[in-house]
């Protein structure tokens, strides 16, 4: 499908970033129209006012808003919830209208605007958007909860009007591109990354998601998914033409796959479960679905709805920290499932979840919410249970899918998440709770990222999430430390390495990931762990400039796939040295595919690994040696610090240094040498020493 143009990406972030401001300031006028800051009630609102104000205040609270000393209420962080939700319904009912989708609740057939226009007039909307969201609402229970206080809300006419212009300036083709959702996202948070980066402090999970968001490029998905996936199914169908089209799929000259054939894999497709446990908006979950419902239907003889419903129930899985993240992904993959079956149609539950909600308030109103249970067994298992997940879950939005629920086994004492996770849902869907705690609204969110975290999965693939450990908060650095001692000093090669732990023999891990580690001194152990413990089918080297919207050499990444299976050769491509996406995917597809030993990787210094041709030369240490850089044998004598020179004249110049120390950036600017224009007394002495 098409995806967008530079022009068309940089209106739609115009209109996103836009639309996050009006929309926040709307949300404000809203909740303050409801009294929700204020000390108490307006004279004038009715008691069902009063009780939408109290279930407000009640959900702010849970959000981190807090009561203030004058008995008002904070509500910076309700007033963003209802902003991202108020816009968002608004853009999911356009999507949806674009694709022929918008399905009206009572006639059970598809509408444009126009008709939501005549239809809400009737139906007693203010406008045709606001109808149109109500009825995507409705097609999306699971995205937008009915019964979300929220949801009750409307904003004023010239706010509303205002996100109304900010849609209907966006073209068409733009909701029917396949990788504008994704953008959504990235553009939403465009403002709030650059403000964090702006303040150099530490990272922690208020801040996490903005800052480590990064979308994956459509190229590097299809090539992960092709050899991965696509090698899996054309090795155990030699000489068949795949009814899915694996663009990026290299072969050897015999026609194998160069990845190899993932002899570790199920036979059976059913079997295959993929999970991205950093999904961002689902871009690697909406394309592994586009592909595994396209060959199930071959392979299974299933109709396009059975291959559908299969797929999102079977093999499809998705983590992700950020909750508003989480939706938009939902919402990603309902839109393709859509499309592929050519109609709306009530999907399966998706197995997709936010790990990053911390459940808030006292340990006691969790542990209470399993007094539903009427059997004291079960019930004093669950009230276990639910102390274990409260307290695991506390740091999941500095660590997200980081976390090890497998350390929760179920016993006399304690239910697992998988007991919890169906207990929660029924308390959500019981008749007799008709006013929903969102105590337990997000208490069987948690339950189903544990649930989803203590599984196995046969392929995990994702584009990691960047961020360096000076930059990590306290809790996500000490964690680090504690547990993943090689590869702490960078997120993204941490999350490499969780992969890997929790792979199984034979399964197999597909990831975008930062180049560093592959050659970089504090690696060494990391490295080695990876050449004698796993097998790496095949290896890319994109370098800079592989994402559209980083410029110049910032980040620099590589692609891989690595299976947990005894070491061997594997297949590698050097993109590096274009400095184009275009240039680069013409080597993916066409450029030359090497043959690399990979235990040999263990003989280069510091066991890097190295697939270029550079490897066959001497290295720089069998012809050369060097004990230091620039130095001085008389450093009292030659060097000073700049504070203690009152006049620093042309004699002397300034010399920067390394810090032993995480800090400022002036950190090593304090020396100052006397150079002499390199003739006076250093250069004499050293004379001497020749």
């Amino acid at each position: 499908m098409a995806v967008l143009n530079s022009g068309q990406r940089n209106k739609l972030e115009k209109a996103v970033i836009k639309a996050r401001q009006l929309s926040l300031k709307g949300s404000l006028n809203a909740l303050r129209a409801f009294a929700v800051h204020h000390i108490e009630p307006y004279a004038h609102m009715t008691a069902d006012d009063r009780d939408l104000r109290n279930q407000l205040r009640s959900k702010a609270r849970l959000l981190g808003d807090m009561t203030t000393k004058n008995g008002g209420h904070s509500i910076d962080k309700l007033a963003y919830e209802l902003a991202y939700e108020y816009w968002h319904r608004m853009l999911f009912a356009k999507f949806l209208e674009a694709n022929g989708l918008l399905i009206h609740p009572k006639h059970g057939i598809a509408v444009s605007m126009e008709e939501c226009e005549e239809l809400g007039k009737e139906e007693g909307f203010d406008d045709k958007w606001q109808a149109a969201a109500d009825y995507a609402s409705k097609m999306l229970p699971a995205i937008f909860r009915q019964d979300d206080p929220l949801m009750q809300l409307r904003y004023a006419t010239e706010d509303r009007l205002a996100l109304e212009a900010l849609i209907e300036d966006i073209a068409e083709e733009v909701f029917r591109a396949s990788d504008s959702l994704g953008w959504v996202y990235q553009y939403w948070q465009t403002e709030e990354k650059v403000r964090i980066n702006k303040t150099e402090d530490k990272i922690d999970g208020e801040t996490l998601s903005a800052v480590t968001q990064l979308f994956t490029e459509p190229y590097m998905v299809h090539f992960l998914i092709d050899n991965t996936l696509g090698a899996w199914w054309t090795a155990r169908n030699p000489g068949v033409t795949s009814p899915y089209e694996f663009k990026y799929l290299r072969t050897l000259d015999d026609g194998t796959p160069a990845a190899g054939s993932f002899d570790g894999w199920p036979d059976s497709l059913s079997k295959i479960t993929m999970l991205d446990p950093c999904m961002g908006s689902g871009h690697f979950v909406v394309d592994v679905f586009a592909a595994m419902a396209t060959l199930r239907m071959k392979d299974e003889g299933l109709s396009k709805a059975e291959a559908c419903d299969a797929t999102i129930r079977e093999n499809i899985h998705g983590l992700e920290l950020d909750d508003r993240c989480t939706q938009i992904a939902a919402f990603n993959l309902a839109l393709t499932a859509w499309k592929f079956c050519g109609e709306y149609r009530i999907l399966p539950e998706m197995n997709l979840a936010c790990c990053g909600i911390a459940p808030t308030g006292g340990k006691e109103d969790w542990v209470k919410l399993a007094n539903a249970e009427q059997d004291p067994t079960i019930k004093a298992r669950l009230k276990g249970g639910l102390e274990r997940m409260y307290n695991q879950f506390q740091e999941a939005p500095e660590l997200g899918s980081l976390i090890d629920p497998t350390t929760i086994n179920k016993d006399a004492f304690t239910s697992d998440f998988t007991e919890l996770e169906p207990f929660l849902e029924k308390a959500l869907k019981s008749e007799n709770n008709k006013d929903i705690d969102e105590r337990t609204v997000i208490a069987a969110g948690v339950a189903k990222a544990g649930n989803l975290l203590t599984k196995k999965y046969i392929w995990q693939v994702t584009n990691v999430p960047y961020l360096l450990r000076g930059k990590q908060g306290k809790i996500l650095n000490k964690f680090c430390e504690i547990n993943y001692k090689f590869s702490k000093n960078d997120l993204a090669v941490v999350f490499l390495m969780k992969l890997l732990r929790h792979s199984l023999q034979g399964t197999s891990v597909s990831a975008v990931v930062p180049q560093n580690w592959l050659y970089q001194t504090r690696y060494k152990d990391f490295r080695t762990i990876i050449i004698k413990n796993y097998n790496i089918n095949i290896l890319v080297k994109l370098g800079s400039r592989a994402f559209s919207q980083i410029s110049g050499e910032v980040v620099k990444v590589i692609m891989i796939n690595i299976t947990q299976a005894k070491p061997s050769n594997f297949r590698a491509i050097d993109a590096s040295k274009n400095n184009s996406i275009d240039s680069k995917i013409i080597d993916l597809i066409k450029g030359n595919l090497s043959k690399v030993s990979q235990l040999e990787q263990l003989k280069t210094p510091d066991s890097r690994i190295i697939i270029d041709s550079l490897s066959n030369l001497k290295l720089l240490s069998e012809i050369a040696e060097t004990s230091s850089g620039q130095s001085s044998f008389d450093r009292p004598r030659f060097y000073k610090y700049w504070w203690e020179i009152s006049l620093i004249d042309n004699s002397w110049k300034l010399s920067q240094s390394t810090s032993s120390l995480d800090g400022p950036f002036y950190h090593g600017m304090s020396d100052i040498i006397l150079w002499e224009d390199g003739k006076g007394q250093l250069f004499k002495e050293m004379e001497k020493l020749k």
